[in-house]
């Protein structure tokens, strides 16, 4: 598993700006684009979805599921302190999921939770799974795409401004285009999002875009140092079949973790690209069909 560019690098230029703008008019109706806990979708008789930000800190990339979840399902999107404000962040994955559990229990004050993250937001979904369980809560549902709580060494992101830069302009829609002999890489990226408005960061001042690149090194460096305990739930497995190892190898590994049942679907898709349009019309039924299930055994 590695820091690799998000879904919205595949999107077309249309559609990427359709999505951005739905995402701004649904959040800051009923919260905040930067919030700590974005809510994405409020309301729905089912139970609701908490969705992990991968290496970016950011949970824009899962606003597709919007469309391909059932709307009975509340969907929400954990998102990384020292964007919205400078602040200081968690130096350990526990202290990061300690945070998060406090967001989603101010939400929904009792369990079962369900949880999903993509990427290395299935590290800190797992993190907040363990820590709401040692709290005494349930967990009814941990939705892992296509992560990896052993191969950490493989979460890698480098210490070049430009590559970093790039992560940031993929993520949001835009073209890399910074390259290794920039001589101002901040400035380089700056002007290209500043060029290309309508993505959502055009409207940021310069220092919050500029804090995305210490927000992802630091996810990087806590999810690295952590060691994963086991958590009691069933787990929901989207494997990405293009990048190895093979689905057997990988649920393998997910047992170790994990003391439940667990199911498993595989998109014909590479990692980075399992959000996008035609991997996310199998994941999302899917996921439906899963969280019906797990909000029928609760009730």
């Amino acid at each position: 598993m590695t820091a690799a560019p998000g879904p919205a690098a595949g999107l077309p230029a249309a559609e990427n700006v359709q999505i951005l703008r739905q995402l701004r008019a649904t959040t800051r109706a009923a919260g905040g684009i930067l919030d700590l806990l974005m809510p994405m979708r409020v309301g729905g008789s089912g139970a609701a979805l908490f969705c992990a930000h991968p290496v970016v800190g950011m949970s824009w990339c899962y606003l597709p599921l919007l469309q391909h979840v059932d709307a009975q399902f509340p969907l929400y999107g954990l998102q990384a302190r020292g964007l919205r404000r400078p602040e200081p962040l968690p130096v350990s994955m526990a202290e990061m999921a300690r945070d998060y559990a406090d967001q989603i229990r101010m939400t929904q004050p009792s369990g079962p939770y369900h949880l999903l993250g993509w990427s290395l937001g299935g590290n800190i979904a797992f993190a907040i799974a363990e820590e709401l369980q040692q709290r005494g809560h349930e967990i009814g549902l941990l939705v892992i795409m296509d992560a990896s709580l052993t191969d950490l060494d493989a979460i890698t992101v480098t210490n070049q401004p430009w590559m970093l830069y790039n992560l940031v302009l993929a993520q949001f829609g835009y073209v890399p285009a910074l390259t290794a002999d920039e001589p101002r890489p901040e400035a380089r990226m700056l002007e290209l999002v500043r060029r290309r408005p309508g993505l959502g960061l055009d409207e940021w001042p310069n220092q919050r875009l500029l804090a995305l690149q210490r927000v992802i090194k630091n996810n990087v460096v806590v999810a690295r140092a952590h060691h994963p305990g086991r958590v009691r739930c069933p787990l929901l497995f989207f494997s990405a079949i293009r990048n190895p190892p093979g689905l057997t190898e990988k649920l393998d590994s997910w047992r170790s973790f994990v003391d439940g049942p667990i199911e498993a679907v595989e998109l014909d898709c590479e990692h980075q690209h399992m959000l996008l349009p035609g991997p996310i019309t199998r994941l999302g039924p899917a996921l439906t069909d899963r969280l019906a299930r797990a909000s029928a055994a609760a009730g």
